[in-house]
């Protein structure tokens, strides 16, 4: 199965329109956390709730797909990361908010990825990742 997460930062509602453009079976599987520097949530909330599955607080995500468990923030601390890893409770944690790449396999077998940034505005370097829940591995990708 095809699915987008969206680590967070999606800035403002008229991101919407980039959305729209994703064909069907993705927009069925679009799941979101919000970041630190989104404004206007709740319009956020309305506008990309329409075909973005976002979790009741808005920062963190639990989601099952493929059969795996997964856990989506914009920016937990590392010790967060590391503790979740550690506890085995989800197979892939995800997350943003530095907009450095991290593709890291514990030795428990949990994986842990922050795709980095799509914009490429900080690094100058435009990244996402695909994650294949079978094998729990996970590629960056530069655009």
């Amino acid at each position: 199965m095809d699915a987008l997460i969206h680590c967070g930062d999606f800035i403002a509602p008229f991101v919407k329109l980039w959305f729209d453009k994703l064909n069907d079976s993705i927009k069925k599987n679009f799941y979101g956390v919000f970041g630190n520097n989104d404004g206007e949530r709740l319009y956020m909330t309305q506008n990309l709730g329409q075909i973005c599955v976002f979790p009741q607080n808005g920062n963190e995500h639990i989601i099952e797909l493929g059969g795996k468990r997964i856990w989506v923030s914009h920016m937990p601390k590392q010790e967060t990361i590391e503790a979740l890893a550690n506890s085995k409770k989800f197979d892939i944690i995800l997350s943003g908010h530095t907009h450095i790449a991290v593709n890291k396999k514990y030795d428990n077998g949990v994986l842990v990825v922050n795709p980095g940034e799509v914009c490429g505005y900080l690094t100058d370097k435009p990244t996402f990742a695909i994650v294949n829940t079978e094998t729990l591995e996970a590629e960056i990708i530069e655009i």
